[in-house]
This record gives C-alpha cells, structure tokens and sequence, in this order.
C-alpha cells in the first residue's frame, strides 16, 4: 500500500464537518484529520497517507461525532502510522529528480529493456518496442513529462499482457473468477475487487518479485466470494497461499521497488 489503513465499527446515522481537529490523550497530540463519506463503506476505516494524512472513511449516514471517540482508540495505530508517512514524506524529499530512465526491469515477468530516445516532429511521445529488448521513445523528447507519461501508457499495456492472463490462471488453479478485470496506476492499492466482481490491477506490480503478484492476484480472487477481510476470506487466502504473512508484510514495503517517473504519471 501507499497508504496505511484501518478498519473499525459498524454504520449509524447523521452529520457535520469534513475536517477536525482533535486532542488525543494522556499526551495532548493535536490531531488533524478529514473524513470521507463512501457509499461502498461498510465500516469505518482509518486511512493514512503522506500526501493527505489521516483520512477516516465513514459510510453514509454514520454519525460523525462518534468519529473523535474512535480516533481516541486508535492512538496506537495512529502513532505508527503517522512515523510511516513522515518516513514516506522524508523518503520522497530525498528522491533524485525525474529523468526518462535508461533501463527498465520489469521484475515480476522477467524483462529488461534499455530506452532509447529518437527526436521526431510528431508532437505526442510514444513509446515502441525492438528487438533485443530495446524501448524506443519517438516525438518531442525533449519534453519531460510527454516522454514519462508515454512510459506509462506503455507500462499499462504490457501490465494488461501479462497480468490479467496471470489472473486467469490463479483462477484456474483456485477455482475462482471475476466478472472484468481493470489495469490502473493507483496511488495507495495494489489491487481491489468490486461487489460486482470486477477486479482492479496496479500496473505497477511489474515490478515487484513474482510472488508478492502472485499473492495479490489470489487476494483480490478470494474477494470475489468474501468481500471482506473476515476470518473465513483470510483463511481462504491461506490455502491458497500459505506464506501470506511473510507476503502481506513484504509487500508493504514494496513501494519503494516503483520507480520515482512512473510515480510522477499518475
């Protein structure tokens, strides 16, 4: 994930402010946070970025003044992920600046590709592959953010290649399917489904190791029976995958394996 998130509590009913501020105690830590009203809520969850910081996702019609109270309870949660998101924030001051990257791995399917650019009068950069694993950029080169964004769109094709035939044989072996299957570059998941069974994929599991996509394709399988994270969903995932302990916390982690340019193209 980009961001840490918590769940908690069931619906209730009425309504105030998007932002607050809040006194945690016994150690008087002011607070700020936003709430998010989510028609597809069906608890309350605590959401925590370094862009937005802490978000807390309510579903229609709760009670909002209930929110401070669960914030209360969650001090512990709270405080570690708000450690994570300064680290995130620092990590991301430090990062070198953008560049077109000269090489390209593709870690979780095992290809390399080396870019090149090639200046031409078009004025929309696109992006073509050539033999021995050359990537070639064409158009206004000089143009930054049209090169990154080509990259991009090139990065979301080869996702919908390989993983949503990978998808399909996780459902093979698994026994389970979905109704549709969506390539993005989401900025917090990895990966979702909806109640309606489509199921979301982030291009950028590319590059991580081939078993952290491989737990999160069965992850997000198993959601389109349990559309939850209950005991019966975790222990289906667990049949599937018996090391996701080892799997869901390396891959909390794995943020930092996307590079900084296709970041910049969301």
């Amino acid at each position: 994930m980009a961001g840490m998130a918590l769940s908690s509590l069931p619906p209730d009913s009425k309504n105030p402010e998007d932002g607050a501020t809040l006194t945690l105690f016994p150690r008087n830590l002011v607070l700020d946070y936003s709430i998010r009203e989510s028609a597809r809520a069906k608890t309350v969850r605590l959401n925590m970025t370094p862009e937005r910081g802490l978000v807390v996702v309510i579903p229609a019609g709760y009670n909002r003044k209930r929110v401070p109270a669960i914030i209360e309870s969650k001090q512990l949660w709270i405080k570690k992920a708000r450690q994570w998101a300064e680290d995130q924030r620092r990590q991301q001051a430090t990062r070198p600046q953008l560049a077109v990257p000269a090489v390209i791995d593709l870690q979780s399917v095992g290809e390399s590709w080396t870019v090149a650019s090639h200046r031409t009068a078009s004025s929309r950069a696109t992006v073509r592959e050539h033999k021995n694993g050359l990537l070639k950029i064409s158009g206004p080169v000089d143009d930054l953010q049209a090169c990154l964004s080509a990259l991009s769109r090139w990065t979301g094709r080869k996702a919908r290649t390989h993983l949503v035939p990978w998808l399909e044989e996780m459902g093979d072996q698994t026994g389970l399917g979905c109704e549709r299957v969506i390539i993005g570059n989401q900025s917090s998941r990895w990966g979702s489904c909806s109640p309606s069974g489509t199921i979301s994929l982030n291009q950028k599991l590319l590059f991580l190791p081939d078993r952290l996509v491989r737990y999160v394709l069965v992850h997000e399988l198993c959601h389109t029976v349990h559309m939850n994270h209950s005991k019966r969903f975790w222990s289906r995932v667990r049949q599937h995958e018996p090391a996701m302990v080892d799997h869901r916390r390396e891959l909390g982690e794995s943020w930092q394996l996307v590079p900084p340019w296709l970041e910049s193209t969301r």
